[in-house]
């Protein structure tokens, strides 16, 4: 349990130190976060000086709850058709944001072209305040949607130019052009025909004209206009529109809350004629059945001397004339279902189809997806004068039409199967009645027979001319249901944008986020190490305390500078490696690297000097044959050294020089020969650490790039100890697998890994000391 522990405890220590690191990562490039923070708030700043007001403008319409006149004029039992409050309101709802209103209200206002101004990052609209007087010929056809560019040369020429697409006589089109033209006379092409005639147009300024596709100003009046509830359970109804010209925004809306005041008034009108011409037909023809019925039941009574039914007559006759009343009402409603059936994809049949409450059925489904449906075809219709059928506006509208129309035909199969159904029913009670009327006296059977067709007819008759006139009186009284109880006033827009608390927002959130991602894109490229933990985590072998980077312009700081945080980080890696090498005697140490330039040969030389510093002899070799560079280090001329030895032209005593460091020996690679590659022989090496062992306490050997002479991995199997330098920010992540290869492969035994150039991780509380220059301090204060 205590392992588990331990190695929980060691895994959540790890996932700190890479937390920290990451943070690190970001924090020593703060001077980048903090110019690119300042670059963005100075743009999110000019983006708000430069960019246009924003305005809400905002109307507030109710909609009046009324009785649907026309359900109650032809319910039998004179009760108020409830079709629901919640879907009365959505109905007006989906009414108000359809297509048809929405370019109705267009078409009114009669927007066929547009004038802007160019300005540096929008094109601000001149709405009402035209630069030019813009005549266009009644027969005349100009290209929708495409900028032209007009700029005043003076006040007899202008310079127009165009670069777009268009759609004309079903095709598209590129249009591209640019000419000078004269005020006052006709500018014309295959594209355009008007003429422009000055007006408070600026000389030099750029202004932008642009003919209006009614079709596309309708879909982007749809996509800004919002239309909702004020509140869940009000009659409300709140139209806004956000835009940068009020009073265009204004007018719209004004022009729309008029449009569909009107429509609701010419649907009432509509049903009511529909109402009236249905009441005149069954009038006429309950009028000629009441006529046959009357001379009938008038000579029936003459022949037989019959006055009244008696008791149980008369009470057989009621229920007979009960039940063919509602037959007569239901059949009306099963035709109904019937035509309404055939009448399903034809837009034109079904838009004169009569309201279903005027025979009786209440179903506020059918009645909100039968006027839905109409709406749909509608606007189709219109849709279809404008666009293709491949337009993507005209595909959704035809599924939504397929939506609602299938949910329609099922609603109408259910209504037909249930109407039949009681139709069914009431035909059973009538078969029952008339076999007890045929137990009557056969002169009392007939005259049931004449009366219950004869008073039919003429309650039908009194009824139906009774409900003509309520009809009428409805008609006459039609009001609109719709009360606009705000109208869209400029005076009571409200501004909404631009923010400047926003827009520098925006502007500092960018400016953190683009050095964030940068710095996050290049430590995903990067193969090079960066810090300990890398390569703690991917080394099978040790790792020492790294040699920290110092300023000093001097190739051995631990000489010159003997109290700096570069000479405390070698004497905290000589006392690690004592650590390793306990056992008595001389000691053998190569510090090797894979790739040039990891810093081998300058921790080779000040490891080598910093040695020397408790009195023990130090013999410093040059092993890289290839390209030595030691010597540079301890200030000595090139001259003979191991490759003299290695070709036999010079003993081993004479190889070794002193150096300017006390106690320091060195043993340069002497004259690059030929093939230095083949030049090293393991037994002569062997021969000379096993000399040099009797006469120094420690032996330095600097070797060749592994990677470029990998025969120099075998002075490691002379050493008590092999180091393999990694240096940050330069070495590849690749190598410390690699290095665990090598170990690996030719079992060293002791092996370690020392970072040059490593993070600060700190030698305890003196290092931060030694970091700031106080050993230097003390250098001179005891020397003062």
């Amino acid at each position: 349990m205590e392992k588990m522990d331990e190695i929980i405890s060691l895994i959540e220590s790890h996932e700190k130190k890479e937390a920290k690191n990451i943070f690190l990562k970001y924090l020593r490039k703060w001077p980048l976060f903090l110019i690119f923070c300042m670059l963005g708030g100075g743009i999110g700043f000019f983006y708000y000086k430069n960019s246009p007001n924003i305005f809400q403008v905002k109307s507030r319409i109710l909609i009046e709850n009324e009785e649907n006149a026309f359900g109650s004029v032809f319910d039998m039992k004179n009760s108020v058709l409830n079709m629901g409050r919640r879907a009365a309101i959505e109905n007006q709802l989906g009414i108000l944001q359809s297509y048809t209103l929405f370019r109705k209200a267009l078409e009114n206002l009669d927007w066929k072209y547009s004038w802007f101004r160019k300005e540096l990052l929008y094109d601000a609209e001149l709405y009402n305040n035209e630069p030019f007087d813009l005549v266009v010929p009644p027969t005349a056809k100009n290209a929708e949607s495409v900028l032209l560019e007009i700029v005043a040369l003076d006040n007899k020429t202008y310079r127009i130019e165009a670069s777009g697409e268009t759609r004309m006589n079903g095709y598209l089109q590129e249009v591209n052009f640019e000419q000078v033209a004269k005020f006052g006379q006709p500018f014309a092409n295959e594209f355009f025909n008007f003429t422009l005639n000055m007006r408070n147009g600026e000389t030099g300024q750029t202004y932008l004209l642009r003919f209006n596709n009614l079709h596309a100003l309708t879909s982007q009046y749809m996509n800004k206009t919002k239309i909702g509830l004020e509140e869940i359970n009000s009659d409300l109804i709140s139209i806004q529109i956000t835009g940068e010209n009020p009073h265009k925004e204004a007018d719209f809306i004004n022009e729309l809350n008029n449009v569909f005041i009107q429509f609701g008034m010419e649907n009432k009108y509509q049903n009511s004629e529909k109402s009236m011409v249905f009441i005149d037909s069954q009038l006429a023809r309950i009028e000629q059945s009441l006529g046959t019925a009357e001379e009938k039941y008038s000579d029936f009574r003459k022949e037989h001397q019959v006055m009244n039914l008696g008791e149980e007559a008369q009470v057989i006759y009621q229920k007979l004339e009960e039940i063919e009343n509602d037959q007569y009402l239901t059949q009306l409603q099963v035709d109904y279902y019937t035509e309404l059936q055939q009448y399903l994809y034809d837009s034109d049949k079904i838009g004169e189809m009569v309201n279903p409450s005027v025979i009786g059925i209440n179903d506020s489904d059918l009645n909100g997806l039968l006027s839905k449906i109409t709406e749909l075809y509608s606007r189709r219709e219109q849709l279809s004068m404008s666009v293709q059928e491949k337009n993507p506006s005209f595909i959704m509208l035809e599924q939504e039409i397929k939506i609602t129309r299938d949910g329609l035909e099922e609603t109408l199969k259910n209504q037909l199967k249930i109407t039949k159904s009681k139709l069914e029913s009431l035909e059973e009670r009538y078969n029952e009645i008339q076999a007890r009327v045929r137990k009557l006296p056969e002169t009392e059977k007939n005259l049931i027979g004449i009366e219950r067709e004869f008073d039919l007819n003429n309650d039908l008759y009194t009824y139906m001319l009774q409900k003509k006139a309520e009809a009428s009186i409805t008609k006459a009284s039609i009001a609109p249901q719709v009360q606009v109880i705000d109208s869209a006033i400029v005076e009571a827009a409200a501004k909404v944008g631009p923010s400047m608390v926003k827009s520098l927002g925006a502007g500092t959130v960018l400016g953190v986020m683009i050095p964030f991602i940068f710095i996050t894109l290049i430590n995903f490229f990067n193969n090079k190490i960066e810090t300990r933990e890398e390569i703690e985590k991917w080394s099978t072998i040790p790792v020492l305390e790294g040699i920290v980077q110092h300023k000093y312009k001097t190739k051995l700081p631990v000489i010159l500078h003997p109290r700096s945080g570069i000479t405390e980080s070698f004497r905290g890696m000589k006392s690690n490696l004592n650590a390793i090498l306990e056992e008595p005697g001389s000691k053998v140490i190569s510090i090797n690297s894979l790739i040039p330039g990891e810093g081998k040969s300058f921790i080779s030389s000040n490891f080598s000097a910093i040695l020397t510093k408790a009195n023990q002899k130090v013999l410093l070799v040059g092993a890289d044959l290839h390209k030595p560079t030691l010597h540079h280090y301890l200030g000595v001329k090139e001259s003979f050294g191991l490759s003299n030895f290695l070709l036999d032209e010079i003993g081993i005593d004479e190889i070794i020089s002193p150096t300017s460091v006390p106690n320091l020996s060195f043993i340069q690679a002497g004259p690059i020969p030929q093939n230095p590659s083949d030049l090293i022989d393991p037994v002569k090496f062997e021969l000379l650490i096993e000399h040099t062992r009797k006469m120094f306490d420690y032996i330095v050997i600097d070797t060749a790039p592994l990677l470029l002479v990998p025969d120099s991995i075998l002075t490691s199997r002379i050493s008590d100890v092999s180091l393999f330098v990694l240096r940050v920010n330069y070495s590849h992540k690749e190598q410390i697998k690699q290095i665990n290869k090598m170990v690996d492969f030719n079992k060293i035994k002791r092996a370690a890994i020392i970072i040059n150039e490593a993070p600060d991780r700190g030698y305890g509380y003196g290092n931060k000391y030694w970091k700031k220059g106080y050993g230097e301090y003390r250098n001179k204060m005891s020397i003062a």
